[in-house]
């Protein structure tokens, strides 16, 4: 009778398929399949891997799963051999032996195995991600991140306030007048929709002014000398005040911070780094001023 290798070689030739073939519809590489053909299991992996692949390989030419690997046990595992003096007990344990190493008793799968190794690679990624994310999670620095303020209506000093204090501010170093000087003070009465978010009364003149943080800045915006809000804002954050007089906008990132002037849009006031204060009154943008670092929020 020929072996169990030879078995497998003219089922394969009889099919007209060639160790490819049966290497993709296995996935066993074809070292393997030389090995199986010419009955060399001692270059094999071992184990639950031989019967794995000898139950794909018989499945694949359509030979019987169970009497390969019966046949394969009997080639790589030699029958015990009774003596003389072998005592009943030891040949019943012999027997359960032979019986818990029989074909089928706890072989696993091939199909199993991989499903449990990728399963395993899943959720070493998973916790790899999770443990990435908690990291950054925890760098980020310590900030109010104020939420959008729609229809125009002032924000309340307390919303968006960062946790630590702004620097103080030096004196400004260069000033660039734009439109016109700022006008002489005048008195006017106090604009309570800056404060309170409510809109003026309709014998009021104001003006909104409304600024879009693209990127992380420092910020400090106050209206008819009143402040309104302070703090280091994360992007996106917009925010707009009304005043009848004056706004003043302090900001840590000129070439971050966008702004408008009653719905129209403002140009840039410098590059991204650069510390800007602004000055805006009834008719527009009146002065930009370039300090040192970030000044405090006073007009």
């Amino acid at each position: 009778m020929a072996s169990l290798g030879a078995q497998l070689k003219q089922a394969r030739e009889q099919r007209g398929a060639g160790l490819d073939e049966i290497a993709q519809t296995t996935k066993i590489g074809t070292r393997f399949l030389r090995a199986l053909e010419a009955d060399h299991y001692d270059q094999l992996p071992g184990g639950i891997f031989n019967k794995g692949f000898i139950r794909a390989y018989a499945r694949a030419v359509g030979l019987d799963e169970e009497k390969a690997i019966a046949e394969y046990l009997a080639a790589t595992e030699p029958s015990p051999v009774k003596s003389e003096n072998t005592s009943p007990v030891e040949t019943r344990r012999v027997e359960l032996r032979a019986e818990a190493e029989s074909p089928g008793s706890g072989d696993l799968p091939w199909g199993v195995f991989a499903l449990i190794l990728v399963l395993a690679a899943l959720g070493l990624a998973g916790w790899g991600y999770y443990s990435r994310e908690s990291r950054q999670v925890s760098k980020l620095p310590v900030s109010a991140s104020a939420t959008s303020v729609s229809g125009g209506s002032a924000s309340s000093p307390e919303a968006g306030h960062a946790a630590s204090p702004a620097p103080s501010a030096p004196q400004p170093t260069t000033t660039s007048a734009v439109n016109k000087p700022q006008p002489a003070a005048e008195t006017k009465p106090k604009n309570p929709a800056a404060e309170t978010g409510e809109p003026a009364a309709s014998s009021t003149h104001y003006f909104s002014v409304r600024v879009n943080v693209r990127e992380d800045s420092w910020l400090s915006i106050s209206a008819d000398g009143k402040p309104v809000l302070q703090g280091n804002f994360l992007a996106p954050t917009q925010k707009s005040v009304r005043a009848t007089r004056q706004v003043v906008v302090q900001t840590g990132n000129a070439g971050g911070t966008d702004l408008e002037f009653n719905g129209r849009a403002v140009p840039s006031p410098g590059q991204s780094g650069e510390v800007k204060r602004l000055i805006f009154g009834v008719d527009g943008l009146e002065a930009v001023q370039a300090t040192a670092q970030p000044a405090s929020p006073q007009p």
